[in-house]
């Protein structure tokens, strides 16, 4: 795309399909306004201590309870060190070879030994999967030498993200009164790993093999998280359990492109009531489409072309799932001016931004419905009295 010439404008847009409506930025459907307020009688009853159901593209909070509340949260911890991992890690195929204290941790394992050479890769697989304790200090000690220091990268991860109730001491979650997180700040760290695709491949996995180094055989390993083979919108999510955090539990479903991330802490009867408020959840939200191919058009000047202007449009429809529609706004970035001459090639000259509570979610692409040849001016009296006498 060609750089824009100018700071991006903030330029009117005729949406001239109905009942679409652009008005001061706010995008809404006049024959849905009566359904955003809806109530939230039928909420499932929810078992857990805490819990937070969040939409992972917009951000917003749909429904939680004590999400705030400072909890033990066990092997949910480990997302946070497999998302300090692989942003320290730029090649996870890099092998590992494993050393004393990264054995014989208490709890899951995948029974590392001394010397075994292992790549990152297979360790993140057995850190999410099998939730192996012994993996998660042999990455930890591997990124940053011991387990104190990667907890240091763990809390400043944190402290980045705005986790302000979190705090971490181990890349494992075994019990300790000073390691702790919310529902709230889980849901914040998973909409940033979900960002890392290498992590979204690992929380899909169901069943992984890892060979064993220079010997016949392989460790096989299972995902925990049970939803991911009976519930078919989930697509990944972490268990943990220890006896003081009790059954703790994030999931990550997709139905009709909305993502929910759920978080449940202390929660007894975790599969039933992460499926039953995903269901719930889903069931509020409506598709919405945003515009039609050729539907939004813009004016843009052109400078020394034969035509002043040319209007852009956007060559594709964009339809997305919202569950409050008064919540999206639009702007439109083009550039102040087009210096001839102008094509109505594949090169997209500008775009629209959608928002859903200030937070982008999609864009659509401008083009040149015109083409402008450069105007040629005739040379003035002078300027052809020397080319004469030049010869030129």
């Amino acid at each position: 795309m060609k750089k824009f010439r100018a700071l991006s404008l903030f330029i009117a847009v005729l949406f001239t399909l109905t009942p679409l409506v652009l008005a001061d930025g706010a995008l809404y459907t006049s024959d849905e306004k009566d359904k955003i307020e809806q109530a939230v009688s039928g909420l499932p009853e929810m078992s857990a201590e805490s819990y937070a159901v969040v939409d992972a593209v917009t951000g917003e909070m749909l429904f939680s309870e004590n999400a705030d509340k400072r909890l033990p949260i066990a092997s949910i911890t480990k997302m946070m060190t497999a998302l300090v991992v692989v942003e320290s890690v730029p090649d996870l195929s890099s092998t590992v070879t494993v050393d004393a204290e990264s054995c014989g941790i208490e709890g899951s394992s995948v029974n590392l030994f001394k010397g075994e050479r292992i790549s990152v890769s297979d360790l993140l697989y057995a850190l999410m999967l099998e939730s192996a304790n012994d993996a998660a200090v042999c990455l930890a000690r591997y990124v940053s030498g011991s387990v104190e220091a990667f907890a240091e990268l763990m809390n400043e991860r944190a402290v980045s993200l705005g986790m302000s109730n979190s705090h971490f001491v181990n890349p494992h979650g075994l019990e300790n009164a000073e390691h702790y997180s919310t529902a709230r700040d889980m849901a914040v760290l998973w909409q940033e790993a979900l960002r890392q695709e290498r992590l979204c491949e690992i929380i899909a996995t169901k069943t992984h093999k890892i060979a064993f180094d220079g010997q016949d055989g392989y460790r096989f390993l299972s995902n925990h998280n049970r939803l991911l083979k009976n519930y078919e919108f989930c697509v990944g999510g972490k268990t943990g359990f220890t006896k003081s955090a009790g059954r703790c539990l994030v999931t990550v479903c997709e139905k009709d492109g909305i993502r929910l991330i759920t978080v449940t802490l202390n929660d007894p009867n975790d599969w039933d009531d992460h499926r039953n408020i995903t269901e719930y959840a889903f069931s509020l939200y409506s598709r919405t489409r945003l515009a039609d191919v050729g539907q939004l058009t813009v004016n843009v000047a052109v400078v020394g072309g034969k035509k002043d202007s040319v209007t852009l449009t956007n060559r594709d429809a964009l339809e997305i799932s919202v569950r409050d529609v008064t919540k999206l706004s639009s702007r439109v970035e083009a550039p102040r001016f087009l210096y001839a001459p102008v094509n109505n090639t594949d090169e997209a000259v500008g775009r629209v931004v959608f928002y859903y509570n200030g937070k982008e979610i999609a864009t659509l692409d401008l083009y040149s419905i015109d083409e402008v040849e450069i105007n040629q001016v005739k040379p003035g009296f002078f300027k052809r009295l020397w080319n004469w006498i030049t010869g030129n």
